[in-house]
């Protein structure tokens, strides 16, 4: 996963809003705490080619933290893509088995329920 550039960053952080689109991403070096962890932000743990995990607050407003493995040798694992302004796609869709059971997707950077 690419680092944007600042201009990139300036860009996607003046149009994200729910109207234009709702995710984006921050890329950090560790797991990170789950009470800091803010909303509609996918936090991806790690650097390209070396990326990890990607954390987010589940959609649904249950409280949950979702935790997804981004390591292709690991079953389930999941693929996420930035465009040029750091709107997320995340492949394959998220589904949560347990607690609010929520299933959906992301799609450059919104939210698409199933």
């Amino acid at each position: 996963m690419r680092k944007l550039s600042t201009f990139n960053q300036l860009i996607r952080d003046a149009l994200w809003t729910p109207k234009v689109f709702r995710y984006k991403v921050e890329i950090i070096a560790d797991n990170p705490n789950p009470d800091l962890l803010k909303d509609d932000i996918v936090y991806v743990v790690g650097k390209d080619p070396y990326v990890k995990w990607a954390y987010l607050k589940c959609p649904s407003k249950c409280g949950d933290i979702i935790m997804l493995s981004l390591i292709k040798a690991n079953r389930p694992s999941w693929v996420i893509k930035q465009d040029k302004i750091g709107r997320p796609t995340i492949s394959p869709s998220i589904r949560k088995l347990d607690g609010c059971k929520s299933h959906f997707w992301i799609k450059k950077g919104k939210l698409i329920w199933v």
